[in-house]
């Protein structure tokens, strides 16, 4: 039976198609696992601040509170989705906790149903997390543990006080209580893959589509037009075939009719062509193969420059190969803080990246959760270690810099020391952490420093010090130190270009033997800071409009911008924060050379306004609330963040390139 050459193109597709797809939802299950984790942990957060509102009201002192303090939390499990909202009362001397009130949710571990209800002390259950919030040494804690009931994700708060019906005020209690809400890993993962199949089935149904789509193209497009060449080149061979010594042909479909046509004319190059092919394609696939490589990498990186109203970065990496095994990541969390790290995997090629690749990816996670550096490096080593195979290491240096205070936190796992280009140069002491991924349990600790504007943060990987020449002579670190001495005061991408073409003069032509990054934080000069506290009412807006009109060094189109800004969210402080109570709102100017940055701060009901802005098409004149202003608000808005701490609702707004000199 003869098989059309398009039956067979199709059939070698179809693996491919159904590959991709399996690669695409490999990455995207991925992608979309680590999201919900993240989701549900701050549904869990939230949830917690709730059971904290909850008891502060319905203190479980009685049984019957205890009953009803226990209800509410049922509700608030079910509102939450989570599987556990406890009250305990933690006993440091004992290292037991007493349950005041639980309440549970679907996902509830039947054992812990049975054995947790108010009144039952449970010993040996304390971890630092909750002695710390019980001593008052931290304000919450969210971690992940394993314990009987299985892998979950909880936090902790405490409760210090409570509201008394009886005297109409809070009331400090004898000693701090902790309320808590838990969530079972294996619940979160069940719903992720329920949703993830239905999207599996769509993915495969689009791929049946695309298949025969591409067969209908092959049969019309191709199989026809190679029928008729086929015809023709018979027509040629039939009068020169007895000079040939047929090639041997098997098959009977349009290019195996194409082959003994072509016998004719192709015995001469034929080995010529057989050896060429084989090389060209080995060629591609590295070629392909390294190119997919690099891009990927690539996409992993941030930007090689950024820079807000606190810091200016620069960065670069020069891979010695195709791909590398340097990264650097950096990134400007919810309160303002930076995060950046550099590091350097012991390896090159392929399995550098790779071990990069998810080096990173960790380092991201553990930043977007709030970790200080020593956590972060603390967490980072141990999920390395636990899956590594082959042995590689990475030597890593993690900072966060705080603008509101002028303080560097760090930790060093084994990297070069940073410097900091201030009035002189000053190497960053050792945290004395060994490199990552070789042992877990290795608990890191971290340093600080307070910077101050115009400080410049140097860092680097070995590619720098240990550059080589003709004459394998490396560039060194007393070499690198004179360099940076020399520029003190110096913009980032002056001394990021600077050093490497210094590295370039010293190498003279010489093979690039390791991967060059470098990466460089500037911090910017202090805001003038302008602040004003009114009562939440909307006659005090003309207070908060003469602060702005008055202020010096903003243009009127800075102004303009301001008002209509500070009209739209402190008239919605005043209508929605407060709904049962008076209460007062904080504006706060930062002007910056180049911005201004407007602080809004209440002490109101939680709600964060940058949530669910609406596109001005999907605006419902009749029924939205607030959307349109919010639009027009943050549309006005060059940047802005908004974040709940410590009972308190913080939106700021940046303004850029509006400022008079």
């Amino acid at each position: 039976m003869k098989k059309s050459i398009f039956f067979k193109i199709t059939l070698m597709i179809l693996p491919i198609l159904i590959l991709l797809e399996g690669l695409i939802l490999f990455i995207t299950y991925r992608i979309t696992y680590d999201s919900t984790i993240q989701s549900n942990t701050k549904y869990i957060q939230n949830a917690t601040k709730m059971a904290v509102e909850i008891a502060q009201f319905i203190f479980p002192d009685s049984d019957e509170d205890a009953e009803a303090c226990s209800s509410s939390f049922e509700s608030l499990c079910e509102s939450y989705n989570v599987d556990y909202v406890f009250l305990v009362e933690a006993d440091v001397h004992a290292m037991s906790e007493k349950y005041l009130a639980i309440g549970f949710g679907k996902g509830a571990n039947k054992d812990a149903i049975e054995t947790r209800y108010p009144g039952v002390t449970v010993y040996n259950m304390l971890d630092s997390d909750e002695i710390a919030i019980v001593r008052g040494e931290k304000e919450s804690a969210v971690r992940s543990e394993s314990n009987q009931f299985g892998d979950t994700i909880i936090c902790y708060m405490p409760v210090s006080d409570y509201y008394s019906a009886d005297d109409f005020k809070t009331v400090k209690l004898d000693k701090t209580y902790i309320v808590a809400a838990e969530m079972n890993i294996s619940s979160i993962v069940n719903r992720f893959e329920s949703r993830f199949a239905n999207l599996a089935i769509q993915s495969g149904i689009g791929t049946l589509l695309v298949l025969i789509t591409i067969a209908l193209i092959l049969n019309f497009k191709i199989a026809r037009p190679l029928r008729r060449i086929s015809k023709k080149m018979n027509e040629f061979s039939a009068e020169t075939i007895n000079s040939f010594e047929d090639l041997p042909v098997k098959g009977n479909d349009e290019l195996a009719n194409m082959s003994r046509s072509f016998n004719t004319m192709a015995h001469d190059i034929d080995s010529y062509i057989h050896d060429i092919g084989k090389l060209n394609k080995e060629k591609h696939i590295r070629d392909t193969e390294l190119d997919i490589a690099r891009n990927i990498q690539a996409g992993l990186l941030q930007p090689t420059f950024y820079k807000n109203q606190n810091v200016t970065i620069n960065a670069i990496m020069r891979a010695a190969k195709n791909v590398g095994g340097d990264l650097y990541d950096y990134r400007v969390q919810s309160d303002g803080k930076v995060y950046f790290v550099i590091a350097d995997v012991a390896g090159k090629g392929i399995s550098g990246a790779l071990f990069m690749s998810r080096a990173i990816t960790l380092l991201e996670q553990y930043a977007l959760l709030g970790y200080s550096p020593a956590q972060m490096m603390t967490a980072y080593n141990d999920t390395l270690a636990a899956h590594n195979p082959n042995g590689l290491f990475i030597t890593t240096f993690a900072a966060v810099y705080d603008p509101e205070t002028g303080e560097l936190k760090y930790t060093n796992a084994g990297h070069n020391h940073p410097y900091v280009l201030s009035n002189t140069l000053i190497e960053l002491s050792d945290t004395n952490g060994m490199a990552a991924g070789i042992f877990n349990g290795f608990v890191y600790s971290e340093e600080s420093i307070v910077l101050k504007a115009g400080d410049v943060i140097f860092m680097y990987t070995d590619g720098v010090n240990e550059c080589e020449n003709k004459n394998d002579e490396f560039f060194g670190t007393e070499e690198l130190e004179e360099e940076l001495k020399r520029h003190i005061g110096t913009d980032c991408d002056t001394i990021v270009e600077d050093v490497l073409k210094r590295l370039e003069e010293f190498a003279d032509g010489a093979t690039q033997s390791d991967d060059t990054t470098i990466m460089t934080v500037k911090i910017a000069e202090k805001p003038i800071r302008q602040e004003l506290t009114v009562p939440a009412k909307a006659e005090y807006l003309n207070e908060i409009n003469e602060m702005i009109m008055n202020k010096d060094g903003l243009s009127e189109d800075m102004k303009f911008n301001l008002s209509l800004i500070a009209e739209e969210i402190f008239v919605n402080i005043c209508s929605y924060a407060y709904p049962d109570k008076e209460g007062f709102a904080t504006i706060t100017l930062d002007v910056y050379p180049d911005a201004v940055t407007i602080i809004f701060t209440d002490n109101g009901a939680p709600f964060d306004p940058t949530e669910q802005v609406l596109e001005i098409a999907e605006y419902d004149h009749e029924h939205s609330i607030g959307g349109l202003g919010r639009f027009m608000t943050f549309s006005i808005a060059d940047d802005y963040s908004y974040l709940y701490r410590d009972g308190k609702n913080i939106l700021r707004i940046t303004k850029y390139n509006s400022v008079e000199e």
